[in-house]
C-alpha cells in the first residue's frame, strides 16, 4: 500500500488543505481496479449510532478518474472513503482485446467491490456515469448499500426503440475503424489540460487534477497520451429506453440524494422531472456551477452530503 498526498491544493482558487490518501488495488472479476483510500478521522462525528464509521464508495464519471473526488475529501474528513478508477480509466486495467464495455457489467462490479474491500455495506456516491452505474448496482442488489448519492446523475442516457438500427450501425462502424479512437500525442501535459478544457466546462485546477491521473508517457518517448482505454469512446450498440430507466429508478429502495448543478447537464432536460418522481425516496438539491461542480467548488456539495448522511431519512 503506497502512501501519497491527494493534490487538494490544486483543485480550486480557494486554498484547500491536502488530505493524505493511500493508493490501493482491488482485484475484482479479473480486473485490477486502482483506488484511493482515505481513512476516517478518529472522532465520533461521521459515525452511525452503534459507533460504526460511515463508509463511502465513490465512482467517477466518463473519462474521469478517482482524482475527481479529491476536492471533496477535506470536507468529508469524518468518513472512510474509497474512490475507484473504473475499468479502463485512470490506473485500472482495461477489458481486453476482444471485448467491449457496457453499463450493466460495470454496474455489477460495484457490489463485488464492496465485498472485496471487506465492507458489509456502504453509502454509494457517484458522479455522472458513476451515478448512473450506482443506480443500476442498487437496483441489482440494494443489500450492499445503505444509501445513494447521485451527483449530476439520474440514470443512463436513453433512446427511442426506433433508433436501435442506426445505433447498431454506428457501433459497428466504430469497431471496424478502431484507429479513429487511438489517443493523440501531446507534447506536454499542459496540452492535454487544454484539450480537456476545450471539451468540458470546468476550472483549470479541476482539469489538471483529472489529467494528472489520466496521462501516460508514449512508449516511443514522443510525448504524452491518454491512459484511458480508447474503447470507451466508441458508440454503445444498445441504449436503454426511458421506460426502462424509470423502472430502475422506481425499484430503488434506498434513500437517495440527487445533487444537480444549476448549469449542469440535467437541470433543463425534459426527462429530469419524471425521473426524480420515479425514485421512491429521493431528496433533490441544487448547487451553483457546471457538471463538475463537486470539483470546481466542492464545499456546497460536501455540505449537502454531510447533511444527508447525518440523517438520510430527513
Amino acid at each position: 500500500m503506497t502512501q501519497q498526498t491527494g493534490a487538494g491544493d490544486k483543485t480550486n482558487s480557494t486554498a484547500i488543505t491536502p488530505v493524505a490518501t493511500s493508493a490501493v488495488t482491488i482485484n475484482v472479476a479479473g480486473y485490477e481496479l486502482a483506488a484511493l483510500h482515505k481513512p476516517a478521522m478518529a472522532t465520533s462525528a461521521g459515525t452511525q449510532p452503534e459507533g460504526k464509521v460511515l463508509q463511502l464508495l465513490c465512482v467517477h464519471g466518463w473519462l474521469d478518474n478517482a482524482n475527481s473526488f479529491i476536492p471533496l475529501l477535506p470536507f468529508l474528513d469524518h468518513y472512510e472513503i474509497v474512490a475507484i478508477d473504473l475499468p479502463g480509466h485512470g490506473h485500472s486495467t482495461g477489458i481486453g482485446t476482444n471485448a467491449y464495455y457496457n453499463l450493466a457489467e460495470a454496474a455489477l462490479l460495484l457490489p463485488r467491490v464492496v465485498e472485496a474491500l471487506g465492507w458489509q455495506n456502504c453509502h454509494l456516491l457517484g458522479h455522472s456515469l458513476g451515478g448512473n452505474l450506482a443506480v443500476m448496482a442498487a437496483a441489482a442488489n440494494s443489500g450492499h448499500f445503505e444509501s445513494l448519492i447521485l451527483l449530476e446523475a439520474l440514470g443512463p442516457l436513453t433512446e427511442d426503440a426506433s433508433e436501435l438500427p442506426a445505433r447498431l450501425a454506428k457501433a459497428l462502424e466504430h469497431r471496424m475503424q478502431p484507429q479513429r479512437f487511438q489517443s493523440r500525442i501531446f507534447e506536454n501535459p499542459q496540452q492535454a489540460v487544454e484539450s480537456r478544457l476545450a471539451a468540458a466546462r470546468m476550472t483549470q485546477q479541476a482539469a489538471e487534477l483529472i489529467i494528472e491521473r489520466q496521462l501516460i508517457e508514449a512508449a516511443d518517448g514522443s510525448g504524452w497520451q491518454w491512459r484511458f482505454d480508447h474503447k470507451h469512446r466508441m458508440a454503445s450498440p444498445v441504449y436503454l429506453s426511458e421506460q426502462q430507466v424509470n423502472a430502475l429508478l422506481a425499484s430503488l429502495s434506498l434513500q437517495t440524494l440527487v445533487i444537480l448543478a444549476n448549469d449542469g447537464y440535467l437541470e433543463k432536460r425534459p426527462e429530469t422531472r419524471n425521473r426524480l418522481a420515479s425514485i421512491p425516496h429521493s431528496h433533490k438539491a441544487n448547487v451553483a456551477g457546471n457538471h463538475h461542480m463537486h470539483m470546481d467548488d466542492p464545499e456546497p456539495t460536501a455540505r449537502l452530503i454531510r447533511e444527508f448522511l447525518s440523517d438520510p431519512e430527513h
